[in-house]
Order: structure tokens, then sequence, then C-alpha cells
């Protein structure tokens, strides 16, 4: 006796052949790891930035900001195929012993700093290059002050008491990012094959871009040099006088 086949199977039997002949061909996404250094001037590459001292009322006390530049030093890949901002979060940020910790905040829009004075002095706290974010208050011992940045960028909270104590946060549009270590290496893994926009911030700002192609790196380690403020302006003065 011949066995009847429902034709409801057949149908299905025959749709799942080219549906898997299509996943077993369909191509797949290439990732790399971008890694390098950043090479800073050298007369950033002390880790105590400032040399000077603050007078207080029971004596004076070394001007620190511990770990020197590279704690505030990241390398960002922006414009990449499919990238995405991350999660938006609280970050706590302390400042105390006339110092801030941490000096580098990275996170996506919409994230909060959380600012809490844990120290003995007073802070004048504000982002002057964009104010609107974050207008010029007084923290006092032992007070917590939240701001919001919902735009993507860099900025720069700052003390009007104290100008050495300077954080930096950068608000991104991608999961793409490494802070540099002690010796100012980066390793970004899982970066698919896409052109992309190289930025590294330190200090405040942005100091160094340059475009690349991730798919074409392989192995191959980048390195970032940093051109100090002053041989920056020579140069210009230099290619002005060379017109």
């Amino acid at each position: 006796m011949k066995t009847q086949r429902n034709p409801v199977t057949r149908v299905f039997s025959l749709f799942l052949v080219p549906l898997a002949t299509s996943l077993t061909f369909a191509p797949s996404a290439q990732a790399a790891t971008v890694r390098g250094v950043v090479k800073m001037p050298d007369a950033s590459r002390s880790t105590r930035l400032y040399q000077g001292y603050w007078r207080l009322e029971n004596g004076n006390v070394p001007v620190q900001t511990s770990g020197g530049v590279k704690v505030e030093t990241v390398v960002v890949l922006e414009n990449v195929k499919g990238a995405h901002a991350p999660s938006a979060r609280t970050v706590t940020i302390e400042l105390g012993s006339l110092d801030a910790r941490p000096r580098l905040v990275i996170t996506g829009p919409g994230s909060v700093v959380e600012l809490k004075n844990t120290g003995k002095v007073r802070h004048e706290l504000s982002t002057p290059e964009t104010p609107d974010v974050m207008p010029l208050e007084s923290l006092a011992p032992g007070g917590t002050r939240h701001a919001r940045f919902d735009k993507i960028g860099g900025f720069v909270i700052r003390d009007a008491e104290y100008p050495h104590i300077m954080i930096s946060v950068i608000i991104v549009g991608t999961t793409y990012f490494s802070p540099v270590d002690d010796k100012g290496g980066f390793s970004i893994p899982n970066v698919p094959d896409s052109s992309a926009t190289l930025k590294v911030w330190t200090r405040g700002k942005w100091v160094a871009e340059q475009q690349i192609e991730t798919g074409s790196l392989g192995k191959e380690e980048l390195t970032i040099k940093v051109v100090s403020q002053r041989d920056r302006e020579k140069a210009e003065q230099e290619a002005k006088a060379a017109e």
C-alpha cells in the first residue's frame, strides 16, 4: 500500500531547501582588533602634571593629579559601520585631596555624572565651554551634585577655585573606544570591516585624528603621535612663513 504524504509537509520541505542554502552561503562579517600606542609629548609624560604647592591653613600640600596624562587619554573610533551608543548610566566622581577620581568618563548620551565632595574644601564647578550643560555652582564639603549629558561630544568640568582639577566627560555614539594604559597602549576588539575615524582625546581636548580602514590593518599596530601645543604653533608659523 502506497503511503500518502501530507501536502502541507511537502510544501514546507520544499520551502526549507532554498532557505537552508541561502543561510549556508551567507558571507560572515569579519572583525578585527584595532591596537596601537599613543605617544605623548615629552613634557606630558610625568605622572605629576603640576609641580606647585597649594597653601592651606594647616600647611602646604603638593598639587597632584595622580597617574598623569595617560589616565585622561582615550582612543575613539567614530563612523564605524553598524556602531551604536553605549547605554546611559550614572557615573560617580569623588573630589578629595584636591584631586578628582576618575578624571575621565566615557559613556553614552543621557548619562548622569554624580559629583561627590569627599574633601574639606569647597569647589566651584562648571563646564565653562558649554555652560548650559553645567552652570557654575558651588559644591560644599560633603555635598553632591548631578549633571546630565545628552549630546555626543567632549565636555570638560573645571574648578574655578582649583584650576588643576579638570574632568573630561566623553559622550560617544559608539562602543569602539579604549582608554590607554600606563604605556600609552590601546586595544579595541571586534571592530567590523569598515572605514573609521580614529580620534584621541587627552587633557580636555581632541589632539589627534586620522582615517583608517579596519579591514586592512591585520596585526598591524598603529602609532599615534600627539604633537605638543608649542610644536604645533611652531609648525604653523613655519608654514605661514614659507608661503
